[in-house]
């Protein structure tokens, strides 16, 4: 089992920035939806009922782990021809 370090730092209740091991995050919303940028330049939308944990999360953006293949797969398809 891995360990993980992740510390928020709450302004007015209404930004978060988040510190991990993968970058810097930034989230912001209220109670019940929040968006948060994060580290591997995805953006994450969250809806959610409060006190209920009920919740549905969008991801989009392509994160920089697919933007490196991608970008290795053109290398290498540009050295072949």
């Amino acid at each position: 089992m891995g360990f993980r370090f992740r510390k928020s730092i709450d302004i007015l209740g209404l930004f978060r920035i988040n510190f991990s091991k993968s970058g810097i995050s930034f989230s912001y919303g209220l109670p019940g939806y929040r968006v948060t940028k994060m580290a591997n330049g995805q953006t994450r939308k969250t809806v959610s009922i409060p006190g209920t944990g009920i919740s549905h999360v969008t991801t989009s953006g392509k994160s920089k782990k697919a933007l490196t293949k991608t970008e290795s797969t053109k290398k290498l398809t540009h050295k072949k021809g």
